[in-house]
């Protein structure tokens, strides 16, 4: 297993995900961290029918998803919808030393750190956590957009 790409994206599976940057990072799989869609069947077949042709999808709970991935054999592109769960991995062992921010709606609890990313203080504390691991972590929409340094932005 390698991995290609990490990204918070609260809505998983969608478009900017599907054409922006399935062109721009090269990968064979995605990986959708989620405990939700790893329990909803339903949920699963919406996500399945939004993978382009070629590329491979799975889906795992955060529980087991250290140990799926490390059984792999693909490139593959993570997704999950907080940084929490990326943190979670990270400190499970998952080896990983960047993390792409997209989308987190506003939502209660949460305040706005950027255009269209609301964090709460969990997942701020998870950033900072995830920064002190040594992973770098920018907020970028869509790949040819430039980076924003998070550690420029929460303190």
């Amino acid at each position: 297993m390698k991995i290609a790409f990490c990204r918070v994206e609260e809505r998983l599976i969608h478009g900017q995900i599907t054409v922006a940057w399935s062109r721009s990072v090269d990968f064979d799989a995605f990986v959708v961290v989620d405990n939700a869609a790893a329990s909803d069947e339903f949920m699963q077949s919406i996500l399945e029918m939004g993978i382009p042709a070629g590329k491979k999808l799975h889906i795992f709970s955060e529980e087991e998803a250290v140990d799926k991935i490390n059984q792999l054999e693909e490139t593959i592109f993570i997704l999950a919808k907080s940084p929490i769960t990326f943190m979670l991995l990270r400190e499970e062992g998952l080896k990983f030393d960047y993390l792409n921010i997209g989308s987190i709606h506003a939502k209660k609890g949460k305040k706005e750190i950027y255009q269209t990313v609301y964090m709460s203080d969990q997942e701020i504390d998870a950033i900072k956590r995830l920064l002190s691991l040594g992973v770098q972590c920018d907020i970028q929409k869509l790949p040819n957009e430039s980076k924003t340094d998070i550690n420029t932005i929460i303190k």
